[in-house]
């Protein structure tokens, strides 16, 4: 059917937004505060054969996990669903999720007795059992202690909730009530889509809203495939190494190589170790996904985000590596810090062929800090029903320079979308009080585009009793520098900081057990700088001072700019420093990776 570019143009977009509606929709109606006020989830509508053709502005890691969940999840269905039957799943092995805090709705939309279109939300419960509360430990042993895996079953059947699968999983969660109410709201967001596609079939009529989803595909593909023929055929490597998997204190190797040929691309993560003891390892819907992030990042601005930007992408991830586990090998914490440093070296691999496209390494991890203590609120303990809760704190880091700006300070990166927590958000739901929450000072890595300071956030526990668990990144290896800039600040992690029983923590931990007094200090690592910073202008490098990015000493030993004690720039040393020192880096190296050594790496001869 033949649709004028007009209708074409309202219909798509109409489209786009009935995935942000949902997700309003379900922030508005979820309990859980990571959900409700963070965003932590995502929305999405597919056509009737599954391929995604519309998606919110929601979390790249969520988004990119959503192919795999589909096929998985419908495959086994297919011609059986009728209007009100919602699917739900979180299995990463069964059901393609990218852990199982995030849970999976799937729905059929029928219109006129058809089936047109499906819609899906992804949501992240703050609990889905298991051995620790919050569900979020690295060092677990197997699948099987990190919490209740969903295989794909009915959670609606005609409208209504199929009792005997919800008793089931909420027997298994911690805070039942809250699961429950976003379990609703993950529905609400699925009939949302239901409603309004509907909607516009009243208005448009179904074939044109097929054939727009058709066109829409093919629109994004032809664009995708243009971009790619204006890139330099070739295969281009990259290898970083992530800190431990919870278990072991030890660098967990990854590596990538990109190929690009003719307009089409793939993505090989043969030299990758293999799958870990630890809760790190990257189900394949997950490596698979963080490549369409990448392909979207760096080359595909401006295409609309659908099933036909990445249809010429293959993604090679060999069977029980750390990027395509076999089970029983627990999954959870990859979601959070796993893919964020495959987003960094997907980034650090197409420098090579896109440099202007791409940034600076990145803190490179959601940096969840997950509390469990009693509950401060007595009202709030009878409404619910439970004595004790649980919090994500998930904290933000300096993002890497590019080409265009700095980067930016105490912000979520690649894979992460979700909202930073407030400071009262925490204390109104977990015995602790705030005592710093702050950017931290010469810890973006100098460079002609500074990169973004990492940021600290310090906690007082109030009462007994109270556990953190915490898993970051970047705490042994820090985010490279691009182009002639240097590497970002590594994080600190802290237990009572700067005291005589200062505990300094590594990036990932079993649960801890805090009592009153006792602080933690999390302190995110920066990001990476891009491009030579003797090129950064002397104005630019006098205002990171003044705005306590950038200390006078590193504005004088890092950048080669005098700042007087009256914070004006010293234009005759600075001259006369800059023409007589030359940089340690130029624009001819093109990663920096800072100086460290790590198990048996040294960053000198690392490759």
């Amino acid at each position: 059917m033949t649709v004028d570019p007009v209708t074409f143009e309202v219909v798509s977009g109409g489209l786009r937004a009935l995935a942000q509606e949902m997700k309003v929709s379900v922030m508005r109606t979820a309990y859980s505060p990571v959900v409700a006020s963070g965003g932590d989830m995502s929305a999405g509508i597919a056509d009737a054969q599954g391929l995604v053709v519309a998606q919110g502005q929601d979390i790249p890691g969520q988004l990119g996990a959503l192919p795999g969940s589909l096929h998985a999840m419908l495959e086994p269905w297919r011609g059986r669903l009728e209007p009100g039957d919602v699917l739900i799943g979180n299995d990463p092995y069964l059901c393609g999720s990218n852990h199982i805090n995030d849970v999976c709705l799937v729905m059929p939309m029928f219109v006129e007795g058809e089936l047109l279109a499906y819609s899906c939300t992804r949501t992240h419960w703050m609990d889905i059992g298991g051995t620790t509360p919050g569900s979020f430990n690295p060092r677990v042993p197997d699948m099987f202690a990190e919490g209740l895996r969903i295989p794909t079953v009915l959670a609606y059947k005609n409208y209504e909730a199929v009792d005997a699968i919800w008793e089931i999983i909420f027997a298994n969660v911690r805070g039942r009530r809250e699961r429950e109410w976003d379990l609703r709201a993950g529905f609400a967001g699925c009939a949302t889509a239901e409603r309004g596609l509907r909607r516009i079939c009243t208005r448009y009529g179904a074939d044109v809203v097929r054939s727009v989803m058709e066109m829409a595909l093919l629109d994004s593909e032809r664009r995708m495939r243009s971009r790619l023929l204006e890139v330099p055929d070739g295969t281009y490597h990259a290898v970083d190494w992530f800190e431990g998997d919870g278990w072991e204190d030890r660098p967990v190797r990854l590596e990538v190589a990109v190929t690009i040929a003719g307009d089409a691309i793939s993505m090989d993560w043969s030299g990758s170790d293999p799958q870990v003891r630890g809760g790190l390892n990257l189900p394949y819907s997950s490596t698979f996904g963080v490549g369409i992030y990448a392909l979207k990042a760096a080359l595909g601005q401006g295409i609309a985000p659908n099933a036909g930007l990445w249809a010429m992408l293959e993604v090679t991830a060999p069977v029980g590596t750390v990027v395509n586990p076999l089970p029983p090998a627990p999954t959870q914490a990859s979601a959070a810090e796993t893919i964020q440093r495959c987003a960094d070296l997907l980034m650090m691999c197409l420098a090579q062929v896109v440099p202007d496209d791409v940034l600076a390494g990145t803190f490179a991890s959601a940096s969840v800090l997950m509390m469990e203590g009693r509950d401060p609120v007595p009202w709030r303990r009878e409404l619910l029903g439970r004595e004790r809760s649980v919090f994500m704190d998930n904290g933000p880091g300096g993002m890497g320079g590019r080409r265009t700006g700095d980067g930016v300070s105490g912000i979520k990166v690649h894979t992460g979308n979700a909202r930073v927590p407030s400071i009262e958000s925490a204390e109104f739901a977990m015995p602790v009080r705030a005592i710093r929450w702050e950017r931290v000072r010469d810890t973006g890595g100098a460079g002609a585009r500074r990169g973004g300071c990492g940021v600290a956030r310090e906690w007082e526990v109030l009462d007994d009793r109270v556990n953190f668990t915490l898993m970051t990144e970047r705490s042994r290896v820090p985010a490279f520098g691009l182009l002639g800039g240097g590497a970002g600040a590594l994080g600190v992690f802290a237990i009572n900081p700067n005291s005589a029983n200062e505990d300094l923590l590594p990036s990932k931990t079993a649960p801890r057990e805090l009592n009153r007094g006792d602080r933690f200090l999390f302190q995110s690592a920066g990001g990476g700088g891009y491009g030579d910073p003797y090129q950064r202008s002397t104005d630019a490098v006098l205002a990171d001072v003044r705005e306590e990015y950038v200390s006078r000493k590193s504005a004088q030993d890092q950048y080669g700019v005098v700042i007087d004690k009256a914070m004006q720039v010293d234009p005759v040393k600075t001259e006369d420093l800059r023409r007589r020192r030359t940089a340690t880096q130029g624009e001819d190296q093109l990663v920096d990776r800072g100086h460290w050594t790590y198990g048996d790496i040294d960053s000198a001869t690392a490759k």
